[in-house]
Parts: C-alpha cells; sequence; structure tokens
C-alpha cells in the first residue's frame, strides 16, 4: 500500500479489538478505497485476485472509472455523486461490471460507504460472475420451457383439487376461447357437464402418493355450448403428509377420435351379429345331422366370453373369442352324420374323421371377410397345453390364447352334456378335471378363471 494512503490502528475508522486493516484486508470481498476524484487510494489482496491488477499498478494512479464497463460507467458515476449529497439516495448495493486487467468482463455486486468524517469513499465488491452465468443460463431455460409449454398444440393445465386452476398454455386457452386472466384463479367446474361432475371428483380423489398417475376420457362444454371429447393425463403432487395439494393435466381432443370409434363399435357390432346368424344357420344344419350336440356352440360361447373377460382379455380378443367359439364346430357338416350320433366306441377310422373337424371349420371360417383371425383360432381349438391335441400338435404359448380359452370351455361344456358314446357327467366332475389337466392339457390361466366363474361366481350353463 502507498505513502498516500495508509490504513493503521490510529485511523479514525476502528472496531474495537480488530484493527481496520484486518478487517480491509481480510473481509473476503474486493476492498478499495476511493477519493473524491475517483482516485483508487487502496486495494487489498482480493481485490488483485479479482481485479488481476497489483497495488502498485492502481494505488494512487488509477481511477476506478476506468475498471468499470462503459456501459454501466454512466450510472456508476452517480451513485458516487449522490452517495456525497445523501447517501439515502443511493441504494445499498448493486450489481455493475467490472473490466479485469486482461480485459476480461466479470460482474460485481457494489456495497459503498462514505467514510466518517471524510470525503473518500470505501467500496467492497464481490464477484458475482459465476452466480450471474447460472442465472442467465436459468433464464433461457426458463424462457425455453416457457416456449415449449406455451407452444404445445396439447392442452396443458395445473389446477388444485377444488379445480381452481393455477396455469394454463396458450393451447388450453384457445381450445376453452378463454384469457389466461379470465382461467387462472377460476374454477374450471363450468366446462364439466353437470352429470359428470360427481365421476370427476371421484377421480382426481382416487390418486395417491403411491399412484400418483392416472388417465382417462371425458367431455367438456365449450362457450359455444358443443361438447367435445378430451383424453387427460393426470399427476397428482402431494404434500410430506401424503394430501393431494395440486394436479397437472396435459389433454387433447379426441371427439373425431370418440366419434370413429363409435361408429367402428357400430359397424363391428352389425358385423358381429350378421356373422353369429350365419354361424346359427350353419349350427342348425349340424343339429340336424347330429341332434346331441344342440346348442352346444352357443354354449361353449357363452362359457369362453365370461373365462376371457374374467382374465382381463382387450375388448377386440373377447369378441374374436365369443364369435370363433360359436363356429368352432361348424366344420363337423363335413363328418358323416352316422359317425356323429354312432352310440357307442368309434373305431379309430373314425376318430381320425372326427379329429379333421377342426380344419374343415377353420376352411369355412376362412370364406368369410372378418377382422379377426376366427378360422385360425378355430383350427386351433382341440390344441392341448402340453402338445397333446391335434391337428397341429402345439403347444403352450404356440396356441392361440383364444383358442386356449375356447378349449377350456370346449371341454366343460362336452363333459356336461350327453352323448352317443356316454352320458354327461355334470359340470363339478368337468371342472375337477379342468383342475386335473391345470397347466398340463389347459392354459393355467384359463383353467383358473374356469373354476373361479362356477365355483365363485356361481355361472350357470
Amino acid at each position: 500500500m502507498n505513502e498516500k494512503y495508509q490504513l493503521s490502528e490510529s485511523s479514525p475508522i476502528r472496531l474495537e479489538r480488530i484493527s481496520r486493516a484486518d478487517l480491509f484486508e481480510h473481509s473476503g470481498a474486493a476492498n478499495l478505497v476511493v477519493d473524491t476524484d475517483t482516485t483508487i487510494l487502496a486495494v487489498n489482496a482480493r481485490f488483485e485476485t479479482v481485479t488481476g491488477y497489483s497495488r502498485s499498478e492502481v494505488e494512487g494512479t488509477l481511477s476506478w472509472r476506468e475498471l468499470v464497463h462503459p456501459e454501466d460507467r454512466e450510472r456508476m458515476e452517480e451513485y458516487h455523486r449522490l452517495r456525497r449529497v445523501d447517501p439515502e439516495l443511493v441504494p445499498a448495493n448493486y450489481e455493475y461490471r467490472f473490466i479485469t486487467s486482461g480485459g476480461q468482463v466479470r460482474w460485481g455486486l457494489l456495497t459503498g460507504a462514505t467514510l466518517a468524517e471524510d470525503s473518500r469513499t470505501f467500496l467492497s465488491v464481490v464477484d458475482i460472475t459465476e452466480l450471474k452465468e447460472k442465472e442467465s443460463a436459468l433464464g433461457r431455460a426458463e424462457e425455453l420451457y416457457r416456449g415449449i409449454v406455451q407452444n404445445q398444440t396439447e392442452l396443458m393445465s395445473r389446477f388444485s383439487p377444488d379445480f381452481t386452476l393455477t396455469f394454463v398454455n396458450d393451447a388450453y386457452c384457445r381450445y376453452f376461447g378463454e384469457t389466461r386472466e379470465q382461467l387462472i384463479g377460476s374454477s374450471f367446474v363450468h366446462h364439466v357437464l353437470p352429470g359428470d361432475l360427481a365421476a370427476r371428483k371421484a377421480y382426481f380423489a382416487s390418486l395417491t402418493p403411491e399412484r400418483p398417475e392416472d388417465e382417462m376420457e371425458e367431455r367438456a362444454i365449450l362457450p359455444s355450448g358443443e361438447v367435445r371429447w378430451q383424453h387427460w393425463h393426470d399427476r397428482g403432487i402431494f404434500d410430506e403428509k401424503g394430501n393431494l395439494i395440486e394436479i397437472q393435466s396435459i389433454g387433447r381432443d379426441i371427439t373425431d377420435l370418440y366419434l370413429t370409434r363409435e361408429r367402428l363399435d357400430s359397424t363391428i357390432e352389425k358385423l358381429k351379429n350378421s356373422f353369429a346368424r350365419a354361424v346359427e344357420m350353419a349350427g342348425k344344419i349340424i343339429e340336424v345331422r347330429d341332434p346331441f350336440t344342440a346348442g352346444h356352440q352357443r354354449r361353449v360361447a357363452r362359457i369362453a366370453k365370461e373365462i376371457a373377460t374374467t382374465l382381463g382379455l382387450p375388448e377386440n380378443e373377447i369378441t374374436a373369442i365369443e364369435l370363433a367359439a360359436l363356429a368352432h364346430d361348424v366344420g363337423k357338416i363335413h363328418v358323416p352324420s352316422e359317425i356323429l350320433s354312432k352310440p357307442g366306441v368309434l373305431q379309430p377310422t373314425e376318430w381320425s374323421i372326427i379329429r379333421q373337424h377342426p380344419v374343415y371349420s377353420a376352411e369355412i371360417l376362412k370364406t368369410l371377410e372378418t377382422p379377426w383371425e376366427l378360422a385360425e383360432i378355430a383350427l386351433q381349438h382341440h390344441e392341448r397345453y402340453d402338445g397333446s391335441g391335434y391337428p397341429q400338435r402345439l403347444s403352450g404359448e404356440e396356441i392361440r390364447v383364444e383358442a386356449r380359452v375356447i378349449s377350456v370351455a370346449d371341454m366343460i361344456e362336452a363333459m356336461s352334456s350327453h352323448r352317443p358314446y356316454r352320458p354327461g357327467v355334470g359340470v363339478e366332475r368337468a371342472l375337477e378335471e379342468v383342475e386335473a389337466g391345470r397347466g398340463i392339457i389347459f392354459d393355467p390361466a384359463a383353467a383358473d378363471a374356469a373354476l373361479y366363474i362356477f365355483r365363485k361366481k356361481g355361472f350357470e350353463i
């Protein structure tokens, strides 16, 4: 420190037991004392580290103005002037940019005070460059996030459990024809059909910390009065006690998809009914030739559908199972009636003919154009889980799930009903066979479902 300005123990600024020089030198900030004409009188070691200037380069020779970024200089000079007029006119601390000896621009947080009974100023500067860079990066990230969220075509919202909206994106505003100012802080209940409100409340109440996410399709009323359908993905946000405090929701309009699905469902239902009538006619022809199988296919279809539903199979597979079951024995029309209705034991040659009926059924069903692979299902309905079935000796997962379900239903109905070569043994005896054949002859899951619907649910043929 030069002779022009020395910080000593005798200085007017002194704290008890701590010298002014120690405070100045070791406070952790870049400290400097500036004269009235802005000349730097004294600096500490931290100033040298932060700016790259040595004491000898600045003390008594350099104005602090030369270290300030040109764009900030006018503001800093004004603060320097005002501090001498009235310190209350100047912020307690403020940010500015300074230039290091190497020409690098860095950010500082400056705190200044006029020395007691002196015209000189004490300045303390903390380098906040890294903090500003992180702040800038965060700002860019937030701007990017806002751009992504606001430019989304999907509807985005957040709301409290009482349906009060706390956030909506631009797409949400456009969709519901209301401004953000109108929506934020208000309930969206006016968008909900009265008959749907209770179900909506129950749906959100079902969200838990263990299962915070769910999806739903719902209707909404637009300002025009039009009712449209949306698909929503919702996520609950919970406090530390597990209380639901907010829901984040992302949705999209599915009205066109919903209407198309309704039309498709209607078409499928018509096709199903038409096909069922055709199968029923074929069944009646078979029943004329084989009266012992009267109603067999219809009963198998009922059992198989119930098993499939219990298994939770997709609706399309349940439909395929029901329709294939209604036609699984249609190939018996090619089996001579004297074999079908023969009392007593069949000869090996006769059994070989009987065992061809799945092939005949598949050939007939191939002629029908349907959305389901009914021919393949009918072909496999006598295959067995362990590979001992016919006609292809498939096993396990090689057999279609639809055929595995029908296989169980077919056996239960067949054993329960009278045949020319043996009397019916009843449902319970048939279920015992299912238990015995579980995982061997029959698919384990299909067998379990069959046992459940008869013994637990009280299903009757």
